[in-house]
């Protein structure tokens, strides 16, 4: 069961976000996956049997040393190109029961040589926007590393509070 942190915001593990996308939700509207692979496979992998239908919006690539980035674009003609695609920063996607949900997954292991901070805005813009058209439920395998880090980071950006400050009204 996903966990209330602010209105509009919840946190989770990988079974609570299955579960929203599975069955849709009348609370959550939006869904930050912070798994080892954006791809939506990666819930069939961890549960056999689980399908969950998916229409991809875009996918955003960083552009390595060359600093910038770039998207694939559909065509129109059924073919996508893609200008510069280096590593995938995030997708972005309609998911789960009636393709009602929008879901951004990010590619991030947890793993130390892992740099959160390569991903942190585009979730924490990701986070702002779903909140003001509905709600967010972030989360990552576990529901207590990558997903409390972004949702750390998202209070101390907007509420102006510090590492501390986020702990102490969490308790």
């Amino acid at each position: 069961m996903p966990y209330l942190v602010r209105e509009n915001l919840f946190i989770g593990n990988i079974g609570d976000a299955a579960e929203v996308l599975q069955n849709g939700s009348t609370e959550i509207t939006h869904i930050l996956s912070v798994l080892s692979s954006a791809s939506i496979s990666f819930f069939s992998e961890w549960k056999r049997g689980l399908t969950i239908p998916t229409k991809e919006i875009k996918k955003v690539y960083t552009g390595g040393s060359v600093g910038g980035s770039a998207s694939v674009e559909d065509s129109g003609d059924g073919s996508k190109s893609c200008l510069l695609s280096d590593k995938l920063l995030y997708l972005l996607e309609y998911a789960g029961k009636d393709l009602k949900l929008v879901r951004m997954g990010v590619p991030l292991r947890d793993m130390e040589n892992e740099n959160l901070l390569d991903y942190l805005d585009v979730c924490l813009d990701f986070i702002d926007k779903s909140r003001k058209e509905g709600s967010v439920l972030v989360h990552c395998f576990a529901g207590v590393s990558r997903s409390a880090a972004i949702i750390t980071a998202y209070l101390m950006r907007t509420e102006h509070l510090s590492q501390q400050g986020v702990n102490k009204s969490l308790l």
